[in-house]
C-alpha cells in the first residue's frame, strides 16, 4: 500500500512539471541532514530497505570511487556509509548516507604554558552527505524544478549533450550548514562513465555537522 501511494504521488508530481527524483531526494535527505542515525530511521519508516553495496553494479562502483577520492594520507579520517534501496512504480532508486570525519589537528600545548587554549584544542572536521541515485535514468532532472525550489539560478552548469549535464545550486541561505546541491546526469555511453563509475542521475549534498556523531551500521 505504501509503495502504491508513493507511486501515485510521484506520478502526480511529474504531471505538474516537477521531477519525482527531486521529490524523493528532498524527502530522504533534508529532514535530518545533520543527524545520520535519524535519517536512517526515517528512511526505514518511509519504505526504504538497507541494502548491500553490491545491490547494483554501478552502486558498488560509485561507492568505491567515493572512498578512493575521500582519502588524505596526512589526516586521520573515517568515512562511514549507510546504503538504502527502494522500488517505486517499477523503478529502483538508491539513497546513500555518509559521515566523513577528519582530524585536522590533535590537541597540543603549542606555547608550553601548561594550559590548553581554545586554539590548541583538537580540531575535527565532520560532514554528513546524502545523495539519491537513479542508475536507470535516461533523462536529466528538470533544472527548472530545482531552481523553483531553491529560489535561485544555478551557480554552475555543464551542458554537453550525450556526455554530461550538471548543475550546482547554492542553498546555504535556505539550509544553513549545507553549502551546495549538485545535480547531474550521465547517459549510457558517455566518456564520463569510466571516471564516475556510473551512468544515470545523481543528486547530492553535504552538510557540516556541529560535532562528530555515532556511526550508523
Amino acid at each position: 500500500m505504501m509503495e502504491m501511494i508513493a507511486a501515485l504521488a510521484l506520478a502526480s508530481a511529474h504531471q505538474d512539471g516537477a521531477d519525482p527524483r527531486l521529490d524523493l531526494f528532498r524527502q530522504a535527505c533534508l529532514p535530518h541532514r545533520q543527524d545520520m542515525a535519524a535519517a536512517a530511521q526515517a528512511l526505514a519508516r518511509d519504505g526504504w530497505d538497507a541494502v548491500a553495496e553490491d545491490d547494483h553494479a554501478e552502486l558498488s562502483g560509485t561507492l568505491a570511487r567515493a572512498r578512493a577520492v575521500a582519502v588524505d594520507p596526512d589526516l586521520q579520517m573515517e568515512n562511514v556509509f549507510s546504503v538504502w534501496g527502494r522500488t517505486v512504480d517499477g523503478r529502483r532508486y538508491y539513497v546513500v548516507l555518509n559521515r566523513l570525519t577528519a582530524v585536522l589537528a590533535e590537541a597540543e600545548d603549542t606555547d608550553g604554558d601548561g594550559i590548553l587554549q581554545e586554539w590548541e584544542e583538537r580540531d575535527v572536521l565532520s560532514l554528513m552527505g546524502c545523495g539519491l541515485w537513479d542508475f536507470e535514468a535516461d533523462a536529466a532532472v528538470n533544472a527548472e524544478a530545482v531552481t523553483a525550489w531553491v529560489g535561485a539560478e544555478p551557480v554552475q552548469t555543464v551542458d554537453l549533450p550525450g556526455q554530461i549535464q550538471a548543475g550546482t545550486w547554492n542553498v546555504h541561505a535556505l539550509y544553513p550548514g549545507t553549502g551546495e546541491i549538485h545535480v547531474g546526469f550521465i547517459p549510457d555511453g558517455s566518456p564520463y562513465v569510466a571516471e564516475t563509475r556510473f551512468s544515470g542521475v545523481s543528486i547530492t549534498m553535504s552538510t557540516w555537522l556541529p560535532e562528530p556523531t555515532d556511526a550508523v551500521e
